[in-house]
C-alpha cells in the first residue's frame, strides 16, 4: 500500500485566514491551467469552488459552463481541519482522499496537506502517488503566493 503523500507549508495569516483562503478563493489560488479536468481536455476552466460545509462538494467549472464533481467535503472546521474526497477524473468509487490542517505557528500558520487512500486505485495507486507527490508542489505554491499577498488575498475575498 502506498504511503501517504504529505506536504506542509507555512503561510503569513493567522489559521482562520489561511482556511478562508484556502476555502473562498480556491479559484485565485489553483492552477486551472495545468491542474483541472478541462486542462486535460485543452482548455481552461472558469473556475473551482468549494461548497462550504461538511457534505458540501467540491467542483470544476469548466470553459463550456459544464460542471466537473472533484470530491465531497467530509470534514469542515474552519480555521482548523478540513477533509474531502478527491476522484479528479475518476468515477467517485475511485476516491482518494485530501486532509487539510491549519495549525497556528510563530510565524503564521503551518498548513498541513495529507493525501491518502491510494489503495483504492489497484494497480495504478503506486502511479498516482507519485504523481501527486510532485503535483501538490505547484498547488500550494499558488496558495502560499496569494496567502503571503495581502492584496491579492483582499482583491479574491472582493
Amino acid at each position: 500500500m502506498p504511503s501517504p503523500v504529505t506536504k506542509s507549508i507555512e503561510v503569513p495569516c493567522t489559521p482562520a485566514e489561511a482556511f478562508r483562503i484556502f476555502v473562498a478563493d480556491i479559484s485565485a489560488w489553483w492552477p486551472l491551467q495545468s491542474h483541472s479536468i478541462s486542462a486535460g481536455q485543452g482548455g481552461t476552466a472558469q473556475g473551482v469552488s468549494f461548497e462550504p460545509r461538511t457534505g458540501g462538494t467540491l467542483t470544476e467549472i469548466g470553459p463550456d459552463g459544464a460542471a466537473h464533481l472533484w470530491g465531497r467535503i467530509l470534514v469542515y472546521t474552519p480555521g482548523e481541519a478540513l477533509g474531502f474526497t478527491w476522484f479528479v477524473g475518476r468515477s467517485e468509487d475511485e476516491a482518494t482522499r485530501v486532509d487539510v490542517t491549519f495549525t497556528a505557528t510563530e510565524g503564521g500558520t503551518k498548513v498541513t496537506l495529507v493525501h491518502s487512500g491510494w489503495e483504492v486505485l489497484g494497480e495504478a495507486a503506486d502511479a498516482q502517488r507519485d504523481g501527486y507527490d510532485s503535483g501538490w508542489v505547484p498547488v500550494l505554491d499558488g496558495y502560499r503566493t496569494l496567502c503571503a499577498s495581502p492584496d491579492a488575498a483582499a482583491e479574491a475575498a472582493g
